[in-house]
């Protein structure tokens, strides 16, 4: 056997010491996770209260029922801080564990000051409100009178009424002619394992696009990979998820004048960084990690960057782990475009700009619930 030399030997041992730190913080994050839905009323309130007085436009009745007022622009960029609070906001109070009559419960969730969103965040915005629906056995109707008109048609166009038994659209005739370039796809909803619906949003981007799109087989396998990563990941039975919980959201978007098409993906699941530690692949992550200190190996943008860079996925297996690269390959044939990956409290975005590349990593002090993949391609000729 040979014999380490010193500069192994310190190596073996940083990634142990990586090893170690990184399991605690993922099982300690898993044990009090702001998200988890054993987070008691108690938890609940005292965040709603921290944020009330300055952050959060909400307001309260007798019964401690909130109503809250979503702020006039929401997107996961310029408006990342506040666009996640009030997702946040949504995902604690819709709980419907027991709670005490003393815990602040969601009565209703106000559009009116809205006046322009990202397909993003109307996709991330409409899986919250449909896994709420989904909670109270779809008994919500949206209040409609003084929604602004082009985020009426937005979210018409996405198809967010039809999440509700009561379509309030379904008797007004909308006669306000269509002024958007942006033509939106309307939103699939999945289980996990159902990559076939992935075929639904082909078919529906060639309806806007055309056949001008003529590298799909780069998006179709990236998407495919995002999907079938979720149903092994994103949902760990350990994690307490019940099978109603396993849905994921997806759609996307052209727009007319910049021939730019957008695809938005988003689960609502543990998060990438949280499911690393239980891969196939970590041994290989954690040999990424030792060029790091500590400190920075644990956060969630570091990461997301082991993972994509690594170019494998947690199955090790050599039919997969291609999806993320076919669609960063989609990018680089078109020379521009951009892969954002937000999970938990990490960005990686590796954008393209006439055909020079760039990669980008920022940590938010606000997570967000689960894994949203935004990839965006120039379909310029």
């Amino acid at each position: 056997m040979k014999k380490l030399s010193i500069k192994q030997r310190k190596i073996d041992v940083k990634t142990a010491l990586i090893h170690r730190k990184c399991k605690y913080y993922c099982q300690k994050i898993a044990s009090v996770s702001e998200y988890s839905h054993s987070s008691s009323w108690k938890a609940v309130n005292s965040w709603i209260d921290k944020h009330k007085q300055k952050n959060l436009n909400i307001g309260v009745n007798k019964r401690r029922q909130i109503t809250l007022y979503l702020p006039k622009k929401m997107n996961f960029f310029g408006e990342y801080k506040a666009t996640v609070l009030y997702i946040s906001a949504i995902r604690r109070l819709s709980n419907t564990k027991k709670l005490s009559n003393k815990a602040y419960k969601l009565k209703s969730v106000n559009f009116d000051n809205l006046k322009k969103i990202s397909t993003s965040a109307a996709l991330v915005l409409t899986a919250e409100l449909s896994k709420w629906d989904d909670a109270i056995r779809q008994r919500l109707r949206p209040d409609i009178d003084n929604w602004d008109d082009d985020i009426l048609e937005q979210f018409t166009d996405l198809g967010f009424f039809e999440l509700f038994q009561n379509n309030p659209i379904d008797n007004i005739e909308v006669t306000k002619e269509k002024t958007s370039t942006i033509r939106l796809v309307e939103y699939i909803k999945g289980r996990c394992g159902d990559t076939q619906k992935v075929r639904v949003l082909k078919d529906k981007i060639k309806n806007i696009v055309g056949d001008s799109i003529n590298k799909w087989t780069f998006l179709h396998g990236g998407l495919t990979e995002a999907i079938t990563n979720v149903s092994h990941h994103a949902y760990p039975d350990e994690y307490g998820c019940s099978k109603s919980d396993k849905n994921w959201y997806l759609t996307g978007s052209y727009n007319d004048d910049t021939k730019e098409l957008k695809i938005v993906f988003y689960d609502q699941g543990i998060g990438i960084p949280k499911s690393l530690p239980e891969s196939e692949v970590w041994e290989k992550i954690l040999k990424f990690l030792t060029k790091l200190n500590l400190a920075e190996s644990k956060k969630d943008e570091v990461l997301l960057k082991a993972a994509v860079e690594l170019d494998r996925t947690s199955t090790d297996e050599n039919d997969r782990g291609k999806g993320l690269q076919d669609l960063l390959e989609f990018i680089r044939q078109r020379e521009n475009g951009y892969l954002s990956i937000l999970s938990l409290k990490g960005l990686y975005k590796f954008s393209v700009l006439n055909g020079q590349e760039s990669v980008k990593s920022e940590h938010f002090t606000n997570a967000i619930g689960g894994t949203l993949i935004i990839w965006s391609a120039s379909l310029v000729n």
